[in-house]
């Protein structure tokens, strides 16, 4: 009897994989017109597409493709936080590369994604730019109430 495969690395702590490996995912992306899927994400039709794709480009180990495309799902809508829509929308396509380089190698647990402030914090050092300023209506202001003076 044969024994169910089990994946070659931890999905609760993937594997960091070659930024060019990554970047051959966003580049199909953007040639099939999926270029802002790191604001909007995937739907399913469309990432298979894109990864059938990959696989027909990609020449290298197995475990290092999945673990790529792995990555590319978990960046694709990452950039639906405010902050980091804000600093996308204000340096635009600019921001892809040094993104992309970033996913590659930080900490990612499958089923929870990128954390949205460390990568925003690692985006801002790496391209040097400060970290933006929370949006209007992010923070959460607490209202105090008057006292009532209920001894009158």
């Amino acid at each position: 009897m044969s024994r169910p495969a089990t994946p070659a690395f931890d999905l609760t702590d993937l594997p960091p994989v070659e930024p060019r490996h990554l970047m051959i995912a966003m580049q199909i992306a953007i040639e099939h017109g999926c270029g802002l899927s790191v604001l909007h994400g995937l739907d399913e039709a469309k990432a298979k597409s894109l990864e059938q794709a990959f696989w027909q480009r990609f020449s290298g180990e197995t475990a290092e493709g999945v673990a790529s495309l792995l990555r590319f799902r978990s960046l694709s809508g990452l950039f639906k936080s405010r902050r980091l829509e804000a600093m996308l929308l204000e340096q635009g396509f600019a921001l892809l590369a040094p993104a992309v380089h970033l996913a590659a190698g930080m900490r990612l647990n499958v089923s929870w994604g990128f954390n949205p402030q460390r990568f925003l914090i690692a985006l801002a050092a790496m391209t040097a730019q400060p970290t933006p300023a929370p949006v209007r209506g992010e923070a959460r202001v607490r209202r105090v109430r008057p006292q009532m003076d209920l001894a009158a």
